[in-house]
């Protein structure tokens, strides 16, 4: 990965994934006002979390990963670390399947009405077939043709989200709040969906590894711009879907789109975003999950085990996306415990406990961002116990 272009597409396609599509229903969950606030405070800890990480990381080198900076800082940390990297991949690869699952369904049967081609399993099957090979990958400079085509589907998603704001009436019975509304207990559940949206910190190694100049200065840049455009796509999309859907908007909000060739066009996009975007989370998720086992790349037939267990987890992945789970389920336990983790609680503690070069400002924001990620953390699993507790 030699151009800085190459590893904004591959850094911009991680955290930008299946996240653009939690904003809508996050407006209506706070506000549009408070979402923009909410998203801001998020990324801007998210962002100090990459950066602490670069900086902690230039002390191993290119070598660097999470695993092996809790190994230097907080040794006895490091088999969580690595299960909550897993966690996260693998839980974020479930959300693209489930996406993808959803959006075939509606797409194959404007073509076909054999009841074979609108059954999620088997569509679910074809998906697996088509991406699972890029999964085997171990280099992401391998993706980067893959991720620049989701990146370009996802700008025009957001587009054509304008454009249907823009060219449709606006139903007085959709309610929109402009500001923020009344407190209620999913206020609870929503904190670490925004969390999850800006999660792209394992493959943040990958990229320092592989880019051919990997300064801190240009490493931050990196970070910035990545974090900036990321920003920018998720308040257009969010902004302009609730404002035109207001309090009808759905988790996946590409459900409240009316059948029409646009609408058919923007599915088809995003089916080709999530697929795309799957290896990306499937090809360091088996990496950690093998460290999680204490398997290093120094044995025997590793690439054998890294085989059979990336086609493992593929299979698990499809077993439980056709076991019908909820997205926004996913979103929360991923967003409350693994990405919270990774991107809030884990960098600030590897920068005030490494011998690494510290600034009074970057010490007191890893303190906030340390304090913000255990309240995240404590509120949306408070808010998942209260869901089954009142389901039961």
């Amino acid at each position: 990965m030699k151009s800085l272009l190459s590893a904004y597409v591959n850094l911009l396609k991680t955290s930008i994934g299946s996240g653009v599509l939690n904003f809508p229903k996050l407006c209506k969950t706070y506000g549009l006002g408070l979402t923009v606030l909410l998203t801001i405070i998020s990324g801007l800890f998210a962002t100090t979390g990459l950066v602490l990480l670069i900086i902690c990381s230039e002390e191993i080198g290119r070598t660097a990963d999470l695993s092996k900076l809790a190994s230097l800082s907080i040794p006895f940390v490091r088999i969580f670390v690595d299960l909550a990297v897993f966690m996260k991949c693998f839980g974020v690869s479930l959300s693209y399947l489930i996406i993808a699952g959803d959006l075939m369904v509606s797409v194959v049967v404007k073509f076909s009405t054999i009841p074979l081609f609108s059954y999620k399993p088997f569509l679910l099957g074809i998906f697996i077939c088509i991406v699972g090979p890029f999964c085997y990958y171990r280099k992401m400079d391998k993706l980067k043709y893959t991720s620049f085509v989701g990146v370009l589907a996802i700008i025009f998603v957001v587009i054509a989200s304008i454009w249907r704001f823009l060219k449709t009436q606006v139903l007085d019975s959709h309610k929109v709040e402009y500001l923020v509304t009344p407190i209620s207990r999913s206020w609870l559940g929503g904190l670490g969906k925004f969390v999850f949206s800006f999660t792209c910190h394992q493959n943040i190694f990958f990229i320092y590894s592989e880019l051919e100049d990997n300064s801190l200065k240009r490493m931050k840049k990196l970070i910035y711009i990545t974090a900036s455009t990321s920003f920018i796509l998720y308040t257009l999309f969010g902004s302009y879907n609730y404002l035109l859907y207001g309090n009808e908007t759905n988790d996946n909000v590409l459900l409240n789109y009316p059948s029409d060739n646009l609408t058919l066009l923007v599915k088809i996009l995003y089916i080709i975003v999530m697929a795309v975007s799957f290896p990306l989370q499937m090809s360091p998720g088996k990496l950690y999950l093998l460290n999680c086992l204490n398997i290093k790349p120094t044995i025997r037939g590793y690439n054998t085990l890294l085989f059979i267990v990336t086609t493992i987890l593929l299979l698990l992945a499809y077993l439980f996306t056709i076991s019908d789970i909820k997205l926004g389920l996913v979103y929360a336990i991923i967003g409350a415990t693994a990405s919270t983790f990774m991107s809030l609680i884990l960098p600030p503690l590897y920068y005030l406990n490494l011998e690494v070069e510290r600034t009074l400002f970057l010490t007191i924001i890893s303190y906030f961002a340390f304090l913000f990620g255990i309240f995240v953390f404590l509120t949306t699993m408070i808010s998942i116990v209260l869901d089954i507790s009142v389901k039961k």
